[in-house]
């Protein structure tokens, strides 16, 4: 199994259906804790993003690739088995065929971790 695999196994679990925030944690056996950091593990940006990458594609139904990044900022550390939630804002940017995503994860007193303006594109198919 991939990290990939595992972060898809934690997203499925968390039964978003596509309409509002999703909410996750994050087991202590994901393999993406393995080396960031020993003794101290944190969820690592990049997997928080592709939590974000997956909420948009459920919304949109479609496969999606990063197409840019605004902002993000990480502000509070995300720790194994902590709940949070993902709240997403989806727009079309005219005439790109691209989207603007405004992204926030939450813990669960509703402090907010990050967040992050990306842009989103669809995924060209491999021919």
């Amino acid at each position: 199994m991939t990290i990939w695999d595992e972060i898809d196994s934690i997203y499925n679990q968390a039964g978003e259906n596509g309409e509002g925030p999703c909410t996750f944690s994050v087991p202590v056996t994901f393999s993406g804790y393995r080396g960031h950091f020993p003794g101290n593990p944190i969820l690592p940006g990049i997997v928080q993003l592709s939590f974000i990458r997956r909420l948009a594609e459920r919304r949109l139904g479609r496969p999606l690739r990063l197409a840019g990044v605004r902002r993000i900022k990480y502000l509070r550390l995300i720790t194994p088995d902590m709940p949070v939630t993902l709240s997403l804002e989806l727009e079309p940017v005219e005439g790109e065929g691209t989207w603007a995503a405004n992204a926030s994860l939450l813990n669960a007193e509703g402090g907010r971790v990050s967040a992050a303006k990306l842009f989103f594109a669809p995924k060209e198919s491999a021919s």
